[in-house]
């Protein structure tokens, strides 16, 4: 799995945004400014189109770099116990972490690598360690350098202290599963609201108000109304129901429900808002096929 540079993620978002929003104003503008007709897609839905272009790369870096990440804080309990069992051959704490960079650790093997070359480059350990969790990037490698550094300061007995924090990283890292494994669940949850939700919309414009537009339709046919401006109906003399102005109230409904849906299952099932930006894609390409399907091709 690649390790993705933050600039690297900020270039795909802003690159991924520009082209969303060039999108976003040529619909604009070809609707309401020069009212060209017949496009293929009304203008809503060519932002709904734009949004998503918008959102789907930096949602594939965001994943990715997620996984990266995942990877790292996997790596690290067995990076420390494969240090404090070399400590018990009598290695040094440096000779320690040096042999262990012979080793493969997935994402981890670069970034341990790299601190073993400043080690060797005259760099004091303690720059080095912070160097590497800065490069790490993540709660669990900051805690293992500050734990390593620790060690190396204090000196003692170091296989033992490296024992201990092992333990203590381990004991982290079964917490922070625990409480992941309780909240992914309130994902599924977002997504079967949405589904409710969704569904709703539909039933609503397929059988109760395109029902009411038909029976409004008979109703002036037969009083001999040609015109639904002020014209008498079912309801008190109010005008015609306007059919395509609630499917796109509803659509827009939709697509506020899978936004900020989205952004919430990330945040409760992962404790990362950027990890939302794959469900609120998700989302949004079902409100749109869903729509296209069962009401704007109905």
């Amino acid at each position: 799995m690649p390790k993705i540079d933050p600039k690297e993620k900020r270039l795909v978002a802003v690159v991924s945004l520009a082209i969303g929003i060039f999108m976003v104003a040529i619909a604009l503008l070809s609707t309401f400014v020069f009212n060209i007709k017949n496009l293929p897609l009304e203008w809503d839905q060519f932002i709904t189109l734009g949004m998503i272009v918008a959102i789907f790369p930096t949602a594939v870096v965001e994943y990715l770099d997620l996984r990266w990440e995942r990877g790292i804080d996997k790596n690290i309990p067995r990076l420390l116990r494969e240090i404090a069992e070399s400590g018990k051959t009598g290695l040094t704490l440096i000779r320690a972490i040096e042999v262990s960079a012979e080793r493969d650790y997935g994402p981890l093997t670069p970034e341990l690598r790299h601190l073993v070359s400043q080690i060797s480059w005259g760099v004091s350990l303690d720059e080095a360690l912070r160097s590497f969790a800065k490069r790490a990037r993540t709660k669990l490698a900051q805690r293992s350098a500050d734990l390593i550094a620790e060690v190396s300061r204090s000196g003692g007995d170091t296989q033992e202290i490296m024992e201990q924090v092992n333990k203590h990283i381990g004991e982290l890292q079964s917490m922070d599963r625990e409480r992941y494994a309780q909240m992914r669940p309130y994902a599924v949850v977002v997504y079967i609201a949405f589904g409710v939700f969704l569904f709703t919309d539909i039933m609503l414009i397929r059988s109760f108000f395109t029902q009411i537009v038909d029976l409004q339709a008979k109703v002036l046919q037969t009083q001999g109304v040609t015109g639904g401006g002020g014209a008498a109906s079912i309801f008190g003399g109010a005008s015609a129901m306007d059919i395509a102005l609630l499917k796109k109230v509803l659509f827009h409904a939709t697509l506020v429900q899978a936004g900020i849906g989205g952004l919430v299952a990330g945040k409760m099932s992962e404790a990362k808002l950027g990890a939302g930006l794959k469900h609120v894609v998700l989302l949004l390409i079902i409100s749109f096929v869903a729509f296209f399907i069962f009401v704007w091709g109905a």
